[in-house]
């Protein structure tokens, strides 16, 4: 529960009493925030459009202890005119046999055992199949003592005052969870974590696996790509053909354009400026790709430039306007030479950038743009050639 001071001019609100209640079923889950302040603090949200609160110091509600949600992409109001307002005294919490009348506990309870105040609120939040958002709302009996409730139960506590009711002291907080290992969970307010299925929450869609892991950079069991921050997408990454030819759809959801595309068989292909792979045809820079637009392994016939090939040296890599060499390692190449299949050197310097070298004789190398500490190196080099 989050405390939020407003102030702010209080509508009706639609509220009515409810003693049937039920497990809420879906084939994904959705967490949100709950769209209603109760005497400034926020229900906690227990998934689905669904939130619960427990008074704790009276046990009645009026228009003004409710104060709406109004964000300007997700508004929050009532509906009067489908929901009568039964302000006034809200059902007390009840405890059967040593269990609690709270959300995670009502799948065990008699069938209307708990009732509730519900207050429906109205919202343009997409999320769900519904526009409607329900927050259940009971009373604490005066003769519990709030301070002795085990903490899955005090987290839902709200002091009809205003003041802090210790929702938080000792309670396992919902919401996204980070393991050592640097993997995400989402844990719901019962303190378990949400698993084998699709979640909603902040304003994406996650999967979570079979442990409670957020899936990343890979396909769901029902066949959907999750981009690398988990989030489901509406593209499988790969090639797609069109009448037009084929496209390669990069993980970002974005086709590439001219650029070398290695696919999963090792071989390399070209896609164009226009999105399509080359066929038949001598590349921008100079290779070949045959009728199947696989590149047939030739050297480039662009001899003006450092131009290896896609996968000919690997470790070569082009960035920005320059070449690094990285290493098996991850890390790159620097203050030494390198010698490429075709038998030229290359000096890659402190900052591993290649420095454009020309052979002159055998035993000699010239170098362009090398000067201070980069100079005396080269030196050292040539010396002990």
């Amino acid at each position: 529960m989050i405390k939020r001071k407003l102030k702010a001019i209080l509508l009706a609100a639609a509220l009515s009493v409810s003693t049937v209640f039920t497990a809420f079923a879906a084939t994904s889950t959705t967490m949100e925030n709950s769209g209603a302040y109760l005497f400034e603090w926020r229900p906690v949200d227990c998934g689905d459009g669904h939130s619960f609160a427990i008074l704790v110091g009276g046990n009645t509600i009026n228009e003004s202890d409710v104060i709406l949600r109004r964000g300007y992409d997700y508004a929050y109001t009532f509906n009067p005119m489908t929901y009568s307002r039964p302000w006034g005294q809200v059902p007390d919490l009840v405890n059967i046999n040593g269990v609690w009348g709270i959300p995670e506990n009502w799948s065990s309870l008699p069938e209307g055992a708990q009732p509730v105040t519900r207050i429906t609120l109205v919202t343009n939040n997409k999320n769900l199949d519904t526009n409607e958002r329900y927050v259940d709302v009971v009373h604490l009996p005066g003769d519990v003592d709030s301070s002795s409730l085990p903490a899955e139960v005090r987290k839902y506590l709200i002091n009809v005052d205003g003041s802090d009711a210790g929702a938080y002291e000792g309670t396992i907080t919902g919401g996204w969870f980070i393991d050592e290992t640097g993997k995400k969970k989402y844990r719901k307010p019962d303190g378990t974590f949400i698993t084998n299925t699709w979640m909603n929450a902040d304003d994406e869609t996650y999967y979570m696996d079979e442990n409670g892991y957020m899936l990343t950079d890979t396909i769901t069991p029902d066949g959907v790509y999750v981009n690398a921050n988990g989030e489901k997408t509406n593209y499988i990454p790969g090639w797609y053909q069109d009448a037009g030819g084929w496209h390669y759809i990069m993980k970002n959801g974005r086709y590439a354009g001219a650029a070398w595309i290695q696919d999963t068989d090792g071989k390399w292909y070209y896609i164009n400026i226009g999105t399509y792979m080359e066929t038949d045809d001598v590349t921008p820079d100079g290779y070949y790709v045959d009728a199947n637009g696989v590149w047939d392994g030739n050297a480039s016939t662009v001899n003006n430039k450092v131009n290896l090939g896609p996968g000919v040296a690997d470790g070569w890599e082009p960035i920005d306007t320059g070449w690094k060499f990285k290493q098996e390692d991850g890390t790159y190449l620097t203050n030494s030479w390198k010698q490429d299949p075709d038998g030229k050197w290359y000096y890659l310097n402190e900052d591993g950038w290649m420095l454009k070298i020309l052979p002159l004789r055998m035993d000699i190398m010239w170098m362009e743009m090398v000067s201070g500490m980069g100079r005396r190196l080269l030196l050292h080099q040539l010396n002990n050639f």
